[in-house]
């Protein structure tokens, strides 16, 4: 069954349910997807294939980390299900609050790991080159849904010839614009290149309305949009070597330019002029009609929506292009992968739960699901023969953009985990203070970190 985006919304908001997240999530858990977070009713349980004959195997139990044991008839539903087609399989199920897939790590060196995880994109890189992941090839090789995967978000987590992760949802940072105040401006279309979105920003602006042309992350997290821009000119912030270990970038032309920018939106008057605004802050004035565009993903629509804008006026499109011509940006999301460190038992079981949630008949109950929910988000599901628009009726630009960041879409930049925070700062610098010179903050925070991170960093990650 399909849904509007409009009445799919409404409904969603008339329910209470609000689908996306206040953290920060391109380094974290999307909730679109993810079995953990569904919110929603009973719908029938997907047809699957009957269990193994399991006269011969041992039991064995599995520890999986969950954010909360509250869970709805439909989660229970499915949950009961996998253990009935594999009933050698007993389920620990750990509450871990915070981020659980960000702290996998540290069990890991503690010795207090689940037997799979559930990981940001953003970690994977870590966690293969620290040698936690478990090769899934074995597994993958002899599985008929393998094929069906998507190429371009799978080979994310190919190393070598093996396969470390297996996605199941992907959230594109997109460009999000106000359609309504565009077309006020006489905007007909989302700008194609940096200087299109300044001139735009400039007739949207209207300080008498509290309306900005323009936002970007200032306060918090600001290395999370600033490497977009250093992307789509051309540049980087890091280098990944051969071997695993990380150069530091701070000065590439490309990361000046991108400063620069950041600068030009200031002293044209286009960018928030309060540069205390949070991520939550900055999707909630959106919603509220005061942001004519900003990068935005697709994941933040309802979210968006339940502060009253209208859907139809959230526009999508690829990032403004740069100096470079490119329109390069982030392909975030979630991924499922085994912990090297357990016994075979166990990684054999984890790889049968993961197969489970992840098969084309588990996600199409779940969207199936949602759909009756209206909980709607413009989100990719990296598999080949199945689709959200199979679900929802998005608007054609949503369609056309989810498709199109398939070819324009990248990991965030190598270390970030590591070294963000020292781009953060100069970030903010270089906003706070209009004479701060950019080569010489990002200078000083590029050796800072050679300082104090860059060393660690290398060590654990060398190959």
């Amino acid at each position: 069954m399909k849904k509007t985006l409009a009445i799919a919304l409404s409904m969603s908001m008339a329910a209470g349910l609000m689908t996306g997240c206040g953290s920060k999530p391109a380094e974290t858990n999307a909730t679109t997807a993810a079995p953990q977070a569904v919110e929603t009713g009973n719908t029938e349980a997907p047809e699957t294939t009957k269990a193994q004959n399991t006269a011969e195997k041992e039991p064995v139990e599995l520890t999986i980390w969950l954010t909360s044991r509250n869970k709805d008839d439909w989660y229970v539903q499915m949950e009961d299900q996998f253990l009935e087609e594999h009933p050698w399989i007993t389920l620990n199920k750990v509450v871990k609050e915070g981020d659980p897939g960000n702290e996998f790590y540290q069990a890991v060196a503690a010795g207090n790991a689940p037997d799979l995880v559930d990981s940001s994109f953003t970690m994977m890189n870590t966690y293969i080159a620290a040698g936690i992941l478990e090769p899934l090839n074995k597994y993958t090789d002899n599985w008929d849904e393998w094929g069906n995967f998507t190429s371009e978000y799978i080979d994310m987590f190919k190393k070598d010839g093996s396969y470390y992760g297996l996605p199941y949802q992907v959230a594109p940072m997109l460009f999000g614009y106000n359609k309504a105040l565009f077309k006020e401006a006489g905007i007909a279309e989302p700008p194609a290149t940096w200087d299109e979105a300044v001139e735009d920003a400039k007739k949207i602006n209207n300080p008498d309305k509290q309306i900005t042309g323009y936002a970007t992350l200032a306060a918090e997290w600001t290395e999370w949009f600033f490497q977009y821009y250093v992307w789509q000119a051309g540049g980087d912030l890091t280098k990944e070597n051969a071997d695993g270990t990380a150069e530091l970038t701070f000065t590439d032309p490309a990361v000046i330019e991108a400063a620069k920018y950041y600068q030009k939106l200031r002293s044209e008057g286009v960018l928030q002029s309060d540069l205390t605004l949070k991520f939550g802050d900055l999707v909630t004035n959106f919603g509220l009609g005061k942001i004519g565009m900003m990068p935005f993903a697709g994941d933040w629509v309802a979210e968006a929506a339940e502060k009253g804008i209208d859907p139809d006026d959230i526009g999508l499109s690829l990032p403004p292009a740069g100096p470079s011509g490119e329109r390069t940006t982030a392909i975030a999301g979630t991924c499922y992968a085994i912990n090297a460190k357990t016994n075979q038992a166990k990684k054999d079981a984890a790889w049968e739960y993961i197969s489970f949630y992840t098969s084309r008949a588990y996600l199409s109950s779940f969207f199936e699901n949602l759909a009756t929910k209206g909980a709607l988000n413009p989100v990719i599901i990296p598999r080949d023969d199945i689709s959200v628009t199979d679900f929802y009726e998005f608007p054609e630009e949503y369609n056309q953009v989810l498709e199109a960041a398939k070819s324009v879409g990248r990991l965030e930049f190598y270390g970030k985990s590591d070294f963000g925070s020292y781009v953060d700062r100069a970030v903010q610098k270089i906003l706070v203070d209009p004479n701060a010179d950019p080569e010489k903050e990002f200078s000083a925070a590029q050796d800072l970190c050679a300082s104090e991170a860059l060393q660690a960093f290398n060590e654990a990650n060398k190959r």
